[in-house]
């Protein structure tokens, strides 16, 4: 993560530096975005950036965990409005993240070129949301998504406990990882990936399986 000295900086500093970043970020696929060109746009020097960050990877991790900081925060704040229901904070969280694509062709285009890796997939769906600093009683490392389990209605589902939600927790921030690549991938097609996606949260909810039937031998 940056630096304290990049925290240290004035809020126009940091939103021109994260702006430059995203222009790069943006223009080519991530292997090819130019440090270079960053400091470039940004008006800073090659030696200030390496004062803040210790080299791309680490400045995409800031311009992603400043997004997701911003989503999580806007998901409490549903979850809060919704009674804690899992399954209407997720559609909630596809819509969000559709509308912040429409925003601009540049995020677009950073979607494009970064989650083309796994890696920074992974860094944007798991790291910033494993973690708040919250005691679980849990090994926070082997269990993703505790943040969305501590604020959600564990009443509503069949199990409660960490160990037991979280599995039905990545299967369904999972399946919105799915539908906003399908998004990105075929801006066209958002009618049948929304209600693909709808369908998915659906077998989540009830399940694939029959009940089984009784009375027979």
């Amino acid at each position: 993560m940056p630096s304290d000295r990049f925290y240290r900086l004035p809020a126009e500093k940091k939103q021109l530096i994260r702006e430059a970043a995203i222009r790069e970020f943006a223009r080519v696929p991530f292997e090819k975005a130019s440090i270079n060109q960053i400091i470039q746009n940004a008006g800073i020097s090659r030696g200030s950036f390496y004062t803040y960050f210790e080299d791309k990877q680490d400045l995409l991790e800031f311009v992603l965990s400043d997004g997701c900081d911003q989503m999580m925060e806007l998901c409490e704040e549903n979850l809060k409005e919704n009674g804690g229901d899992l399954f209407a904070v997720l559609q909630y969280l596809f819509e969000y993240m559709v509308e912040r694509l429409q925003e601009t062709k540049d995020m677009m285009a950073v979607t494009r070129n970064v989650f083309s890796y796994q890696e920074n997939t992974k860094l944007f769906w798991t790291t910033r949301w494993d973690r708040d600093g919250e005691d679980s009683g849990v090994e926070e490392e082997e269990l993703p998504y505790l943040w969305l389990w501590r604020r959600i209605d564990t009443s509503r589902l069949k199990c409660e406990t960490a160990q037991d939600v979280i599995p039905l927790l990545t299967l369904g921030v999972t399946s919105v990882m799915i539908s906003v690549k399908q998004y990105y991938e075929h801006p066209d097609k958002l009618d049948g990936i929304r209600e693909q996606f709808h369908q998915m949260l659906e077998v989540l909810k009830y399940g694939a399986l029959k009940e089984p039937e009784t009375g027979k031998t």
